[in-house]
């Protein structure tokens, strides 16, 4: 009886110390971008081709985004562009005035879906990818870099 619990002991530990060292490690990228700039479907497709699972957080415009790179432990960052570079995506905005009364301020493309009265161009957005050194996950990041940025 002593040396099957002894025996179990010893299997639960041998399982903990793979399961510490990477054993079976997942390859992820954590990205952090704003809403509404990684479809489901180009991350979907990216894991396809991959391998590697996108982990994806979002943050809002005013919100200081390398602060929350640092305790999410984010690889890659969809950040503005710094001036006199060139974005690796551009988003085009609108305001939107809706029959409601309601002005919104949305991306041209999903303008159409709320049936507005009118709309006028809006500052637009800017963003450029950019792997963080310290991310711990740097083949898959890189390989993000390649598939969202221009060729």
């Amino acid at each position: 009886m002593a040396s099957m619990s002894a025996r179990a002991l010893l299997a639960a530990a041998s399982v903990a110390l793979v399961a510490g060292c990477g054993g079976d490690e997942q390859r992820e990228v954590r990205l952090l971008a704003p809403a509404g700039v990684v479809a489901d479907e180009a991350s979907a497709q990216f894991e396809r081709e991959t391998g590697c699972r996108v982990d994806l957080r979002v943050y809002d415009t005013d919100e200081d985004i390398h602060a929350i790179a640092d305790r999410r432990d984010t690889d890659v960052i969809a950040e503005p562009t710094p001036e006199g570079e060139m974005p690796d995506l551009v988003e085009e905005f609108v305001v939107a005035s809706l029959k409601s009364g309601v002005v919104v301020t949305v991306p041209r493309r999903l303008a159409p879906a709320l049936e507005p009265i009118e709309t006028r161009p809006a500052p637009r957005r800017e963003l450029t990818w950019s792997v963080r050194e310290e991310g711990d996950n740097d083949d898959c990041a890189r390989r993000w870099l390649a598939y969202a940025t221009p060729q």
